[in-house]
């Protein structure tokens, strides 16, 4: 195994948020030592494009079009989801000594500790937590300052829209400084209904690639989004990030970074996500519907207090 002794095959997949959810294991790899090869069976050509140019990540091969992998890794770490384990899961048979999978269960209680575990393996510290992170600096040049409220309105569409708040444009017409990313279908709630934003809001919709959003919103002053892949994108490049919750729980995600504010109604039935109340509250999501734009707005004002390395007087202010 000449030059490839501390090289380890790692196995991603998913959504944007699984793979931003699984950075904790790639940095534990780092810490140890590690060179990580990456085989990333992702929904999004593009997620390949935040994990390039992390210096401890030598190869992202997308999946299932990649190049013939090596065979003589140190380790193989079967970390895709399980969701997808079935259908992508057998990849990486034969290539290297792989790892045990934990339980699927751990999965569904702890996505990041499921995906540490395979740290945890080759003797990385239990009492050590790496948080969701991305290498990703602040770009210049997109409009977007400390002073901007940026707005990540959508999800994953089909069923995953019922995690779209509907009040975005009320958020926006408290803020003079708004710009709002994403793609074309994230301008929908979940009911099909057009989001109509007032004239001062800048679209950025569909204008950048998944990388130079992640890199336009670290250089906000704050940003809002749905439990959704941009959000988590979000909360990993550092920026201050409100991610609001209602059918599906934020508990089993792990550990958030501290520059992220959990915001959620509280209604007694939530969350609801894989049970039979959600199917009974499709297309009447009071959870999101009740959580006001003004308690985003307090919250935004919180946020700004709370950052001391953000200078207070460049932060976004109600209008």
């Amino acid at each position: 195994m000449q030059g490839l002794e501390r090289v380890v095959l790692v196995h991603l997949g998913g959504g944007i948020g699984n793979v931003v959810l699984a950075t904790p294991l790639l940095w534990a790899l780092t810490e140890m030592g590690f060179t990580s090869d990456v085989l990333l069976a992702a929904d999004y050509a593009g997620t390949a494009d935040l994990l390039r140019s992390w210096g401890a990540i030598r190869n992202v091969f997308p999946q299932p079009q990649r190049p013939a992998l090596p065979r003589d890794y140190h380790h193989v770490i079967p970390a895709i989801p399980p969701f997808y384990a079935r259908r992508f899961g057998g990849a990486v048979t034969g290539i290297g000594k792989s790892l045990r999978r934990p339980p699927d269960e751990l999965y569904y209680s702890n996505e990041q500790e499921f995906y540490l575990s395979f740290a945890l393996q080759l003797g990385y510290p239990a009492d050590r937590h790496p948080l969701p992170s991305l290498p990703i600096d602040p770009a210049d040049g997109m409009g977007v300052t400390l002073a901007t409220v940026v707005l990540a309105p959508g999800c994953k569409t089909g069923e995953m829209t019922a995690k779209r708040w509907p009040h975005f444009p009320e958020l926006a017409d408290a803020f003079d400084d708004v710009a709002i990313v994403g793609t074309p279908d994230d301008l929908r709630r979940h009911d099909g209904t057009e989001i109509r934003f007032p004239p001062h809001v800048r679209s950025l919709v569909d204008k950048l690639s998944l990388r130079q959003t992640a890199a336009c919103m670290a250089a906000a002053g704050v940003v809002v989004a749905n439990d959704s892949g941009l959000g988590h994108v979000a909360a990993a490049v550092g920026v201050p990030t409100i991610m609001l919750f209602g059918p599906t729980p934020h508990q089993t995600l792990g550990r958030f970074p501290p520059n992220v504010s959990v915001l959620r109604r509280g209604l007694s039935c939530e969350p609801c996500w894989f049970k039979d109340r959600f199917a009974a509250c499709f297309r009447r999501i009071s959870c999101l519907d009740e959580l006001a734009a003004e308690q985003v707005v307090q919250e935004i004002g919180h946020m700004c207090l709370m950052v001391s390395r953000r200078r207070s007087d460049s932060m976004p202010l109600p209008a």
